[in-house]
């Protein structure tokens, strides 16, 4: 999940109970990043270190000359820190990325050391956590930072070692990515075993150094959604939209002429509806705009979804309108209620964020084009959300929580404002009708992967990953076997594999098509960048023209590639 202190916590509790063992470790042994000290950080220079451990690395710049300044989460640590090596006193202080620091080591700093702490990091969190060290590095500054690359005591696919703590294994190239895209000039880069002598681990060891420049497209981003005014929650639902086109739903924006691209207008307050639908439809007021929880003007839409939430009280929440919105069969009154919120949303959407994004600088960052009904987005600022999008979306997801909690004056607590947040995304994970759809053709059904016939217990399991798209559209979703399905885990199928099962997996779709009349037409057109009709136009639904099987298989083929080059995804074959 989300919640930063959730996640942590069993990381924290590690070394809370082992610091002893762990400060002997740390102690006992030398090299690794510590070896390069004297190439990265200069004497005089104040030097931040992050995740100190032991206090060992913190000493040693010490002795070099620098003036540092340490942070450490755990207490248990930092007292043994403290015991190892009195010369840190008034140089230990309690803090965690990407929360905030103490006022101590608010910066800038000349140098900064993040020695094997960036695997303790949850996904969602990379993002903010790269902004907090850009944040307190000057201009020029040097950032040291290890990280492990391999470690044979986590499992294939898990995130966690033996002993329960957070482990994300990572590989350099998608580290220096994230760095790059945020401002940091790679130096020099090493690889290296494990400094304590365990056999499966290694290392990686990174030395940036960090220059502005010019305003980037990321810092655009990272302004709307912090110097702009915060009175709503509109702009954090704005950028998580365009994350989530931007990651699964790219065929539906044009390029446009003078170096923009263009999102319907629709397709945003679509995905709004979705995001606002469970905050809106909670038990405990969730306030959205300044002064909303005091019984000032509400979020625009706010009456016209709460009357469709009730609507579909007893039609299965939002997971039966999704299903039914995913069918094209809405009932004649849901349509009315719908069509009335994703009208009075756009309008939100266009008036709102749209128009006030980069006030804060004097900039338009996005237009409104009224004729074609779509948001026009300079295309470098595009380029940063298809590249980056996980990482902002999850990260906005975390500031809408945070700001919620604010708006409420403290009365709606963050993680269970995240829990609304996510529940749009696990509600489509798991669809029954497919389900049943694929039992109904026992006992000639076959694993789309190795062809062997399949039992009662077999799996619809996501081509793309649910963990990479959150996509449960119906060309995503095949048969396969449990046990296949539970090696393949969050891999991606390789290029050759996909390829070999080209026919079966056309054949799936066509099977799928008959069952799916309406729903398969319209969320392959979405993937093939065939032209889609708003609700509120749609009459006989969307039409696949001839040849459409190889046409999506192409594009079926360019989303696991795109994934696979974006995420860094592990592939896998059978």
């Amino acid at each position: 999940m989300l919640d930063k202190a959730e996640v942590d916590e069993q990381t924290l509790s590690y070394y809370q109970i082992n610091s002893n063992a762990v400060a002997a470790r740390y102690e006992s042994v030398s090299g690794g990043a510590s070896s390069l000290f004297p190439f990265v950080f200069s004497k005089g220079e104040r030097v931040l270190d992050i995740g100190a451990g032991s206090g060992r690395d913190a000493a040693l710049l010490l002795d070099l000359g620098a003036d540092v300044q340490a942070v450490e989460p755990s207490e248990a640590l930092r007292a043994r820190a403290a015991a190892l090596h009195p010369e840190l006193a008034g140089r230990l202080h309690e803090g965690r990325l990407p929360g905030p620091l103490p006022g101590e080591v608010s910066g800038p700093f000349d140098g900064i050391l993040l020695a094997a702490v960036l695997m303790h990091i949850p996904e969602n969190e990379l993002f903010d956590t790269v902004l907090a060290l850009r944040d307190r590095l000057r201009e020029g500054g040097s950032l040291l930072l290890s990280t492990a690359v391999q470690r044979d005591d986590v499992p294939a696919g898990a995130e966690r070692d033996g002993s329960g703590r957070l482990m994300i294994v990572r590989p350099a190239a998608q580290v220096r990515l994230l760095f790059e895209r945020l401002g940091f000039q790679l130096k020099n880069e090493w690889a290296s075993g494990d400094a304590a002598g365990r056999p499966g681990v290694l290392w990686t060891t990174m030395h940036f150094v960090y220059s502005r420049g010019t305003l980037r497209a990321i810092d655009r981003i990272e302004s709307i959604l912090n110097a702009d005014r915060k009175v709503a929650t509109y702009k954090l639902a704005l950028i998580r939209a365009l994350c989530d086109i931007a990651l699964t739903a790219y065929a539906r924006t044009r390029w446009e002429s003078g170096g923009r691209v263009s999102v319907p207008v629709a397709d945003l307050a679509e995905r709004w509806v979705k995001y606002y639908w469970p905050l809106v439809d909670s038990r405990q007021f969730m306030p959205q705009i300044n002064g909303e929880s005091k019984g000032a003007r509400p979020i625009a839409f706010r009456a016209a979804l709460a009357e469709l939430a009730a609507y579909f009280t007893r039609l299965g929440g939002l997971p039966g309108f999704a299903k039914a919105l995913a069918d094209r069969s809405l009932p004649a009154e849901a349509q009315r209620l719908y069509r009335k919120v994703i009208r009075v949303a756009s309008t939100t959407i266009v008036k709102g964020p749209v128009f006030y994004a980069g006030g804060a600088r004097g900039i338009r960052e996005f237009h409104h084009d009224p004729t074609a009904g779509r948001v026009l987005i300079e295309a470098d600022v595009w380029r940063e959300l298809t590249l980056m999008g996980h990482w902002i979306r999850d990260a906005v997801v975390l500031r809408w929580a945070d700001m919620t909690e604010r708006l409420s004056a403290g009365a709606v607590n963050r993680g269970a404002v995240l829990d609304k947040l996510t529940v749009t995304t696990e509600a489509a994970r798991l669809d029954q009708g497919v389900r049943k759809f694929y039992e109904g053709r026992l006992p000639d059904l076959r694993c789309i992967w190795t062809d062997r016939r399949l039992t009662a217990e077999f799996d619809v399991e996501h081509a793309i990953p649910f963990a990479l798209w959150q996509n449960s559209s119906l060309w995503n979703l095949f048969p396969s076997s449990k046990t296949v399905n539970s090696r393949k885990r969050d891999r991606l199928p390789s290029r050759d594999l996909v390829r070999r099962r080209e026919e079966p997996i056309i054949e799936n779709w066509r099977t799928l098509v008959h069952e799916f009349p309406t729903r398969f037409p319209w969320e392959a057109a979405a993937l093939s960048r065939e032209t889609l009709v708003l609700p509120e136009q749609e009459t006989e639904g969307v039409l696949l023209a001839s040849g459409w099987e190889r046409a999506l298989f192409s594009r079926f083929v360019e989303a696991i590639e795109y994934t696979a080059a974006v995420r860094g995804a592990e592939r896998w074959e059978p």
